[in-house]
């Protein structure tokens, strides 16, 4: 199974599980709106796919395909990417903590 043909399985499945203890939204802590995880990518890196969800996780609402952002910090030779969908509220992902690990 290619990227897209498992991204498209996770997009139509009706049952999505959420192992215990969630997922961790990839925003700044207490923004205001949905909250987003990254599920994977597709097309050779071209398309970003979004887990999206209101207030609690339960479940995902769905989800959804959004291009990262554009935003880049330069420095030196090296640039930073942002990691984050198009539009996200607050600060860009190199400057957010990383994220916990999880087992």
């Amino acid at each position: 199974m290619n990227d897209d043909e498992l991204l498209t399985s996770i997009a139509c499945s009706a049952d999505v599980n959420v192992e215990s203890g969630g997922l961790i939204c990839e925003l700044v802590a207490g923004h205001d709106g949905d909250h987003v995880a990254l599920a994977g990518t597709g097309n050779g890196g071209d398309q970003w796919w979004w887990l999206r969800w209101t207030g609690e996780l339960s479940a995902p609402t769905d989800v959804i395909q959004i291009d990262p952002c554009d935003v880049e910090l330069p420095h030196a030779r090296y640039a930073d990417n942002c990691f984050l969908p198009q539009g996200h509220p607050g600060p860009h992902s190199f400057h957010l903590p990383p994220l916990p690990l999880r087992r």
